[in-house]
């Protein structure tokens, strides 16, 4: 019996051992959460499975010192990254680096700013206190994957700007693993989509489009299509008609109407309004002619000739509001024009985006009868005011106090998908032997009613282009380049990136009012319950042992 027991301590002993020397190798965890936030979705299974090489990830969020809520992020992304390697069969290689410990001094610290802004990594800096003092820390919250010669960055700060930093932190962490994962989906082969654009309609110039281009350029490949030229749109995934200045001869439109009809996916940019400048008395709004009005009435959508300008949220222009001295007082002014226009929080192309910034936006209706879904994706706040075209806008409008009276048009519409069997805007047409009357399969399309929000910025004095969504008055880039990413991924990507913008993770913070009323009674309870607890364990484990050695 002594050799028997003698046995079995060696015999569990050895086993501890064995699972210490495995532990680091073997990951493994049950997700009890209601929200799944421990659980890979099925397509960034799929993804990860189809991982071809090694691929390196380097974290720039190492370090001890990070304030709370990026503690809280580095912790996130760390157990999410050990998941998608035991996923992909240890082909992620991560490597944690502390930015002040590896690059030492200023300069090394500036070249590595100016390489990791070019992969869309900017650095956040953070002020906060430490021993009662007041430090400034600048923190690269993102991570950079390199698979052979083939490198890209992953910001991993995003959400809505317009949140609480709790709320952003929470957003950013629910879409970790779409960023990362679509990150890894850029550096695999795969079957490149091809995208159509109408240059000919369009008078924006290449350099205010460049930064769309090339962002899609990393995904798919893109093609100028001479359209009147060009008796069908066959070879092409998907279209963009991106802020058309001149108007759609019909039977260009009949071309696009048919492209849908039989599975094309479609993205329209189209300007609701025009806008001209009447030198000092303000901007001029008419109803423009695009030649699109036909068949986006009859996929049940109507872009209004109107001038939405929002109250509570907008962007801000510099005017002049008096003198100091001889010398003209320019400030910043709020622009009600200029909206930040609010993603669908349920949709997975704009879950926990930033705001998207419009400029002369319009309003979108819906049109009944029309047998397709239609979901909204962009919306302005409640406090908005709507001018038919044709009026004018005058620069005196701006910077105003805001006056709730004036502003009672409501939330108003800016972006719609609509998904569905598409039936044809030309049921008459009999000439075309490939004429096709309704699909047999689900297409979707998706209209924003500002072309704006796809154009960049230009520094003309340097011939520069400014990133996609930066306003060079209030320094911040919004976030229409994912947007617009999104919904291309949406149309062209059978959604498997995406999948995973579906998770939800619920903050559930304490409820202040409760703790002012009666926090000394939960204090207690937090204090007491576990000793009591402990007591009462101990209590039976002497009755036990007693009552068994007193026999």
């Amino acid at each position: 019996m002594k050799h028997w027991k003698r046995f079995s301590a060696y015999y569990f002993i050895g086993i501890g051992l064995v699972l210490i020397a495995i532990s680091p190798y073997v990951r493994g965890r049950f997700d009890l959460s209601e929200d799944g936030k421990y659980t890979l979705s099925e397509s960034s299974e799929l993804i990860l499975n189809s991982i071809d090489a090694p691929i390196k990830v380097d974290v720039y969020l190492g370090g001890d010192d990070l304030p709370g809520g990026f503690k809280r992020l580095k912790k996130e992304t760390l157990d999410l990254l050990a998941d998608m390697e035991m996923q992909s069969g240890r082909q992620l290689e991560v490597r944690v680096i502390d930015v002040y410990d590896a690059y030492p001094t200023e300069e090394a610290r500036a070249k590595l700013t100016r390489q990791l802004d070019s992969l869309d990594i900017p650095p956040t800096n953070l002020v906060h206190k430490d021993n009662g003092k007041q430090v400034q820390q600048l923190v690269f919250p993102g991570l950079v994957l390199t698979k052979g010669a083939l490198k890209t960055g992953v910001l991993l700060l995003k959400g809505n700007k317009l949140a609480s930093p709790e709320e952003i932190i929470n957003q950013s962490v629910e879409g970790l693993e779409f960023e990362i994962v679509q990150a890894i989906q850029t550096l695999l082969p795969q079957e490149r989509k091809k995208i159509g654009f109408f240059v000919e309609y369009s008078s924006t110039p290449a350099i205010a489009q460049i930064d769309l281009i090339n962002s899609l350029k990393r995904k798919y490949d893109l093609f100028p299509v001479d359209l009147a030229a060009s008796p069908t749109l066959d070879g092409l995934d998907a279209i963009c008609v991106l802020q058309p200045t001149k108007a759609f001869s019909e039977s260009d439109a009949y071309k696009i109407d048919q492209f849908i009809v039989k599975g094309g996916k479609a993205l329209f940019l189209v300007d609701g309004v025009k806008i001209d400048t009447l030198e000092t008395q303000g901007l001029a709004i008419s109803a423009p002619k695009t030649g699109l009005e036909n068949i986006l009435f009859h996929y049940g959508l109507r872009i209004n000739a109107n001038l939405v300008k929002d109250a509570q949220l907008s962007g801000m222009i510099p005017l002049k509001v008096g003198n100091l001295g001889n010398q003209a007082n320019i400030q910043l002014m709020p622009w009600p024009a200029f909206p930040l226009l609010n993603g669908n929080p349920t949709n997975l192309i704009t879950k926990n985006l930033d705001a998207i910034y419009g400029r002369f936006v319009s309003s979108i209706d819906t049109i009944s009868g029309v047998r397709l879904r239609k979901t909204p994706l962009l919306r302005t706040s409640p406090y908005t005011q709507v001018a038919k075209a044709p009026s004018l806008l005058s620069f005196s409008s701006a910077g105003k106090d805001f006056d709730p009276e004036a502003y009672k048009a409501g939330v108003q519409t800016a972006a719609y998908l609509v998904e569905g069997t598409f039936e044809t805007a030309f049921p008459y047409v009999t000439e075309d032997t490939n004429f096709v009357a309704k699909g047999t399969a689900e297409s979707a399309i998706i209209v924003v009613s500002d072309g704006d929000v796809a154009v960049n910025g230009v520094d003309y004095k340097l011939q520069q282009a400014m990133p996609l969504g930066f306003d060079p008055f209030m320094k911040n880039t919004f976030a229409n380049k994912d947007f617009l990413l999104n919904s291309f991924s949406y149309l062209l990507d059978e959604n498997l990136p995406l999948l995973a913008r579906s998770k939800s993770i619920q903050l559930r913070p304490l409820d202040k009012a409760k703790i002012q009323a009666d926090g000394t009674f939960y204090q207690v309870i937090n204090i007491a319950v576990p000793l009591l607890f402990a007591t009462l364990i101990s209590l039976a484990v002497v009755f036990y042992r007693k009552r068994k050695f007193n026999r």
